[in-house]
């Protein structure tokens, strides 16, 4: 084992105890401190940090070091005198459906965003992933699928982006219903629809171009959308693919990060983040701390699935600082892999047969 896999070994057996260390703070009457050590732990796992002009360069030693003077801080905290304690979750939301249980999560998350501030930079982060070829030959003039909208903002850039119409389905209305009042008051070809992604209400051949941005990881069959999404397309037609990627310390310490937060209620957490004054457009962190299903997928088999479907495809790497793309696949940071893993999966399908 080289030098890199002992730094990240490190790691690890950190974050193991990290865990406990804030699972205890729960239990001990401080889960606001735990709210706080997750997420000055979490946001330094990204490349960038754009509110501290952080960059990183040799990622593996500073988790290490960073990690631990988290777990230093706790220390000097006191035990709580009257610990808080929680309500457990009434039965009809131990009931929901995964997919119910996701669209309430994302629905929540987006809506109090400004819907101007909120379309400018959607657009921003499509352009940023797919490339502008793309875009002028297969997206505008088209009848694109937006498969998974949540919010909608996404399927507001595209159209904006000069599809002839954009089709926008999610499992509840109530997580587009802001973008479908946009769209209505702005005059743009989006159509919203709520169903199941795994189970879409179309013909076959229904679409030229699909869109699938990090929807299909949070339900309970990836293989399944992804059929669903070849069903739909058009022969010949194009679809962009977003799956979360695996391995390495982010997507390790992501998983961590969904059992600490099993201990505190989504609403506690909300109210911890705004006081610290977390940016707005950051509470997005929150659907990784409780969305119910997160897969992480390997590069190999994801191809392997892609070929057998009959795609031919195309990795692309998205430019925006946040995702993580580029520092694995393009940058020579050390130890890029053993922070990053194998990144993001994003690429474009063509579908010939």
């Amino acid at each position: 084992m080289g030098t890199h896999d002992r730094s990240a070994d490190e790691y690890y057996a950190q974050l193991d105890q990290f865990e406990k260390r804030c699972i205890h703070l729960v239990k001990t009457g401080q889960p606001y401190l735990a709210v706080i050590l997750c997420h000055e732990l979490y946001r330094y796992t990204y490349p960038v940090e754009p509110y501290t002009d952080f960059t990183h360069d040799d990622p593996v030693p500073f988790m290490n070091r960073h990690i631990q003077s988290l777990m230093n801080l706790a220390d000097t905290f006191p035990a709580a005198v009257r610990p808080y304690t929680f309500a457990m979750k009434s039965e009809e939301e131990a009931g929901r459906t995964l997919e119910k249980e996701t669209s309430d999560l994302y629905s929540g998350l987006w809506k109090n965003f400004n819907r101007e501030t909120l379309t400018e930079e959607s657009l921003k982060l499509v352009k940023n992933r797919i490339p502008a070829s793309v875009i002028e030959s297969d997206i505008k003039g088209a009848r694109v699928l937006d498969m998974g909208c949540g919010s909608g903002r996404y399927s507001i850039a595209l159209s904006l982006l000069g599809a002839r119409e954009v089709v926008a389905v999610d499992y509840q209305a109530k997580a587009f219903k802001a973008a479908e009042e946009y769209c209505q008051n702005n005059g743009l070809m989006v159509k919203f629809q709520e169903t199941n992604v795994l189970d879409l209400p179309f013909e076959d051949a229904s679409f030229d171009f699909v869109f699938s941005n990090g929807v299909l990881h949070h339900t309970s069959s990836i293989e399944k959308g992804i059929s669903e999404l070849t069903r739909v397309l058009k022969t010949p037609g194009k679809a962009f693919l977003y799956l979360y990627g695996s391995g390495g310390i982010f997507w390790t310490t992501r998983d961590v990060m969904r059992k600490i937060f099993r201990h505190i209620p989504l609403d506690y957490t909300k109210e911890v983040l705004n006081i610290i004054g977390m940016p707005k457009n950051r509470f997005i962190f929150c659907d990784t701390w409780y969305v119910p299903v997160e897969t992480h997928t390997k590069e190999k088999e994801l191809h392997a699935l892609l070929s057998r479907l009959g795609f031919t495809f195309e990795k692309v790497i998205s430019s925006n600082a946040f995702d993580i793309d580029y520092p694995v696949h393009e940058s020579r940071i050390p130890q890029a892999k053993e922070m990053w893993g194998e990144g993001d999966h994003r690429y474009i399908l063509m579908k010939n047969r």
